[in-house]
């Protein structure tokens, strides 16, 4: 992999002088970002709000990013709003917690009228969507903000989160703790609250109580679906993995999955389970794809029950060839969901009370997919190999470290 450019000077200046520590991606071309410690810190407009970042968390996205150069996909959907034009080096980045440091003049007026225990106001504790819709569409307008087919993403499209400073529109940002607390949703947790949301769309859209589950695909967002599941009221739960399987499928096992199933050498275990298990239909009633693999994408169609249900969050780096649309989907009456980001702001609600009404322990299960050691945007070479190398499924950076 190529080695990313730092910037010379390694000296981290403070904050006073309007600068800030950021990652960049400077060319999709190649792999890497570049660490700056010297770049302009956001302005804030009118109706935005600035962000002091305590912390942000690492995705399957920026490491998609962090690889662009064998990634076709990601180098066409940053590259989607240039219409031609050369690329423009984005500050990477879209999952973060932090503190209100500024409030827009036109987003003041607008917060004013809210409730006060919603009323944004300089030292609040924040996270924020970062999925910016038009707000004129059709998908806009009838409550599908998520699918706006001119959705921009900070830190995708525009500049994000992997910096000490960030500004959001003032109805991206989600207030976590008036005054600053951090008390009941950390920042451990605060930081990768986007991700958590996918996991919780993607099964809210299954309705899993009394049904049957296969997740393929135990990173982080499996997992999280896999806790989700189990408090939601699945009754049978299947988790297919093909990496650092000792760890994965011990906390599968402790967030509730019944089988635990080693992909390395092909599906036919996971077909036998089913089989085995499933003995009043032809399959499994509902399959959540979380991973992206072909391999996968097949799997999920094999073992779903006639009339199932199949919703894809994982995506494919590649287009699928040879997929059997006859025999998989149509001549089973199976339905398929696509899953894109969250519900705005449906989800951001239904996510926030799991969390602050926790009667199952989910905030403290979801926490273990996550590094407990933060690291300095500095470090992020280091960072970004053990999640390349499967050694770590998500980690969180401290921005402020120097």
């Amino acid at each position: 992999m190529a080695s990313a450019v730092v910037n010379k000077s390694d000296k981290t200046r403070s904050n006073t002088d309007g600068t800030m520590q950021c990652l960049i991606k400077e060319d999709l071309d190649k792999n890497g970002l570049t660490y700056v410690n010297d770049h302009a810190q956001p302005q804030t407009n009118l109706d935005e709000v600035k962000i002091k970042v305590l912390a942000t968390a690492v995705c399957g996205t920026d490491k998609s990013i962090y690889t662009s150069s064998t990634n076709d996909g990601i180098r066409t959907e940053m590259q989607r709003y240039l219409q031609d034009q050369p690329y423009k080096p984005i500050l990477v980045g879209h999952e973060f917690c932090g503190i209100v440091q500024e409030v827009g003049e036109g987003a003041r007026a607008a917060s004013a009228s809210a409730p006060e225990h919603l009323r944004l106001e300089v030292g609040d504790y924040v996270t924020a969507e970062m999925h910016l819709a038009c707000g004129h569409c059709h998908l806009c307008r009838t409550g599908n903000e998520h699918i706006c087919t001119s959705v921009k993403v900070k830190g995708v499209h525009l500049d994000g989160c992997f910096a000490q400073y960030v500004t959001v529109p003032y109805k991206n940002a989600i207030m976590l703790g008036k005054g600053g607390d951090t008390k009941i949703i950390p920042p451990k947790i605060g930081a990768f609250l986007d991700a958590f949301g996918n996991a919780v769309h993607t099964v809210s859209e299954a309705d899993v109580r009394g049904k049957s589950v296969a997740i393929l695909g135990a990173g982080p967002l499996g997992l999280m679906a896999a806790a989700l599941c189990r408090d939601f009221g699945a009754s049978r739960i299947y988790l297919t993995e093909a990496a650092d399987l000792d760890r994965r499928f011990t906390l599968a096992k402790e967030f509730g999955v019944n089988h635990c199933i080693d992909v390395n050498n092909g599906s036919n275990e996971l077909y036998r389970a089913v089989e085995l298990n499933e003995t009043g239909a032809n399959g499994v009633d509902v399959v959540l794809e979380m991973s992206g693999s072909p391999m996968a994408y097949n799997d999920a169609f094999k073992i779903v029950r006639n009339g199932g249900l199949v919703i894809l969050l994982g995506i494919a780096r590649k287009p699928l060839n040879g997929f059997d649309i006859a025999n998989g989907v149509i001549w089973k009456g199976v339905t398929v969901k696509g899953i894109f980001g969250r519900r705005m702001f449906d989800t951001w609600e239904t996510m926030l009370r799991l969390l602050k009404n926790d009667n199952t322990g989910l905030k403290e299960r979801i926490s273990k997919v996550v590094m407990d050691t933060p690291f300095k945007l500095a470090d992020y070479q280091k960072a970004f190999e053990l999640l390349v190398s499967g050694k770590e499924m998500k980690l969180v950076f401290d921005p402020q470290a120097q």
